[in-house]
């Protein structure tokens, strides 16, 4: 009977560690095999990574094809496009109030309407206002509904279109750099081996050349640094293929009418009144929110016939913002003139004196700051935008 009994409880400890085992196979075999499949998913997103950085051969990239690029790895753009579509999708009112301050301040009334005649539209509703003006009509209608948040967001939105530019404008002079550093290091190479014997070799010259051209070489390295970081890769080396996607060098443009606001500083000037707009909407919540100084703003837009010219925006932040872009221009002009005039003058030709050496150099520095300059006019530059 006792043999029995132990046999029973031993019967039972043996079913009872099968079915623990059973259990603890299962429940590794349920933790197991997300963890292979997630380890496997990881392994071919870090194997396609490295191969899009190719740290091993060179990448050569269209210029069209490193302006989509640019929005799938660079950290700043990508946020930058995260918050535009935040600050908008979803919001229909923050959309519209975003195009309606870029459509009032692109818009010159000052020779459709008088002073008087603008002012009064503020006091009638919206369907009298004539149709000349009715982006204005529905902005201060807009207006009586608008919360602070909205406000916030269409300012956001101006942020990051601001700032996903900043980072085009970017790229696109790293694309015109590394095409004038590849120039001239091809000019470089071109130059014949002189026979250091000859009466007529500078015996200056090889090293100048070799000084020269190790100048390049350092101006390609830091180039190349700035293009990882740009696209977050470590590249072993890029080559950039110029297409027609490139921004304008405006060589053949002379005198553009920088007073055009539909065409110049137009996202600044935006970001700037949609600030003010969000501080009126705060401190006139009790009557028409915003709707006073959205009066007082366009009062300030019209040309009075027998007036000055005045302008929505404080003097200062105008005046600093109009003289950069005439600074630039000007800087610009300039540049291209000198250089066009030394590249004239040394021609195609192989280097094969230190004079022609530095020929090369001074024409080198002044197409550098060219294309600084011209950066500049392309971010305040709206017509460089238009398909964006």
């Amino acid at each position: 009977m006792g043999y029995s009994v132990q046999n029973k409880y031993i019967c039972k400890l043996i079913y009872t560690a099968s079915c623990m085992l059973i259990l603890i196979g299962c429940v590794n075999q349920n933790i197991t095999s997300p963890l292979v499949k997630t380890t496997k998913v990881e392994g071919r997103r870090y194997a396609k990574e490295v191969d899009e950085q190719s740290p091993f051969k060179t990448v050569e990239i269209p210029w069209i094809e490193a302006g989509e690029l640019i929005k799938e790895r660079n950290p700043s753009f990508i946020s930058a496009s995260t918050s535009y579509s935040e600050a908008l999708i979803g919001k229909p009112l923050v959309g519209e109030l975003t195009r309606e301050v870029k459509t009032t301040v692109a818009e010159s009334i000052g020779s459709i309407f008088d002073i008087d005649n603008l002012v009064s539209t503020f006091k009638k509703p919206s369907f009298e206002i004539p149709k000349q003006i009715v982006s204005i009509s529905r902005l201060k209608d807009v207006n009586h509904e608008v919360k602070k948040d909205a406000w916030e967001d269409a300012g956001k939105s101006i942020d990051a279109e601001l700032q996903m530019r900043k980072v085009e404008v970017q790229l696109h002079r790293l694309m015109r750099t590394g095409q004038l550093i590849d120039r001239e290091m091809l000019n470089a190479s071109r130059a014949p081996k002189l026979d250091p014997d000859s009466v007529n070799t500078d015996p200056k010259f090889p090293g100048a050349l070799a000084a020269w051209q190790a100048s390049l070489k350092s101006e390609r390295s830091n180039w190349l640094t700035e293009v990882r970081d740009l696209f977050d890769a470590e590249y072993h080396d890029v080559r950039f293929i110029p297409d027609d996607s490139g921004l304008p060098t405006y060589r053949n443009a002379d005198n553009p009418d920088l007073g055009k606001w539909k065409r110049w500083c137009h996202l600044g000037r935006s970001k700037e009144l949609i600030s003010q707009l969000t501080k009126s909407h705060t401190d006139n919540k009790p009557t028409l929110p915003g709707t006073a100084f959205v009066t007082k703003s366009l009062k300030q837009m019209v040309n009075k016939k027998d007036g000055p010219v005045p302008i929505v925006r404080k003097t200062d932040s105008v005046r600093k913002e109009v003289r950069t872009l005439i600074q630039s221009w000007r800087s610009m002009k300039e540049t291209q003139e000198q250089a066009d005039l030394l590249e004239e003058m040394s021609g195609d030709l192989p280097i094969l004196t230190q004079g022609e050496i530095k020929a090369r150099q001074k024409i080198f520095q002044l197409r550098k700051a060219e294309i600084r300059y011209v950066s500049v006019v392309w971010l305040l530059d709206e017509d460089c935008w238009q398909n964006s």
